[in-house]
């Protein structure tokens, strides 16, 4: 019987084809729990859980399209995918999504700027149908960015039938720094500037409304959002933004450094379900009932009759706990 050897680039390839498959299988389960979650429960359905939600989406979309794409293209290098039309829409489809990323990053940060800063004005205003609003645009303005700059520009380099690689670096060349500093540091420069004006009112009314409960309980939950989008923002930066610059130390095609700022930037989709579910009781509450109730109509936080019964015999429970609880 003979055995099978690989070269060394073989087991190499074997690899990184098996790590993007495990980011690409975890991405899709991950996030489409997050949507299922938001199917089966009408109490999730609020402003920034739709804005979750259709990051969950664009997740999804990314690790059924462009992650099978990369492997072929990067890994495996195969013969068909070559030339400037298939290489122009291979290299926009992958910057198309993460410019939807990041101005949806940019949507929920102005959701939590508008609760926390303005308050009661701004839940008065918002309603989910303008989180869809808001959705569509985020997808018009990602659109708009992408193919503005690469219809007039990009379609003027034609390298024939070279690889995607080599168009890709040829992009980056031409007009990929502006592009880049334009499209990722202006966003973030904003998110930051949010960021800093929403800590500074947490600080500033912290004391002032904690005391009266309504507005308390209003305040704590907006500020957990908060939070959870502020981990949201930081591991896109960290394992998006960040790993670029190794686009730019590392220029040599294949090399593992190269390979692992592009798969940094895929391993964010399976991510961001993780940190939902770490770091939102709300979303593990409603993950457990679904776990027991998938087709029930139970919402998360809800007590049972049943339970409301037994506790109410024991004399454990008042008529407020059960409102709160």
């Amino acid at each position: 019987m003979e055995t099978l050897t690989f070269t060394s680039h073989e087991t190499e390839g074997i690899i990184q084809i098996f790590m993007i498959a495990l980011v690409m299988v975890g991405s899709i389960v991950g996030n489409g729990m997050i949507c299922l979650l938001l199917v089966r429960f009408k109490t999730l359905r609020t402003v920034p859980n739709i804005l979750i939600a259709h990051m969950a989406v664009v997740d999804i979309l990314n690790a059924l399209t462009n992650m099978p794409l990369f492997i072929m293209w990067y890994i495996s290098d195969v013969s068909y995918l070559k030339g400037r039309p298939t290489s122009f829409f291979i290299i926009t489809w992958f910057v198309l999504f993460v410019y939807l990323s990041i101005f949806n990053l940019i949507a929920l940060t102005m959701d939590r700027f508008g609760a926390i800063v303005h308050g009661i004005r701004y839940h008065t205003w918002k309603t989910v149908n303008k989180a869809k609003i808001a959705v569509l645009f985020t997808w018009l303005l990602a659109v708009a960015y992408t193919y503005g700059m690469f219809i007039p520009i990009g379609l003027k380099i034609d390298l024939g039938g070279a690889a995607v690689w080599e168009y890709r670096e040829q992009y980056l060349k031409s007009f990929g720094r502006a592009f880049i500093i334009l499209g990722h540091f202006v966003p973030f420069a904003i998110m930051l500037i949010l960021g800093a004006l929403i800590w500074r009112a947490v600080r500033r009314h912290k004391r002032r409304l904690y005391p009266f409960f309504p507005m308390a309980r209003q305040v704590k939950s907006d500020v957990k959002t908060a939070k959870t989008i502020g981990l949201t923002v930081a591991a896109f930066i960290c394992m998006v933004v960040a790993p670029m610059f190794l686009h730019f130390f590392s220029k040599i095609h294949g090399t593992w450094p190269h390979f692992l700022a592009f798969f940094l930037s895929l391993l964010n989709n399976m991510v961001n379900p993780v940190i939902y579910g770490l770091y939102t009781q709300r979303f593990r509450r409603a993950f457990l009932l679904f776990l027991r109730e998938p087709f029930g109509k139970s919402e998360p936080g809800q007590i049972s009759t049943s339970r409301k019964n037994v506790q109410y015999k024991n004399g454990g429970l008042n008529t407020f706990q059960i409102i709160v609880s």
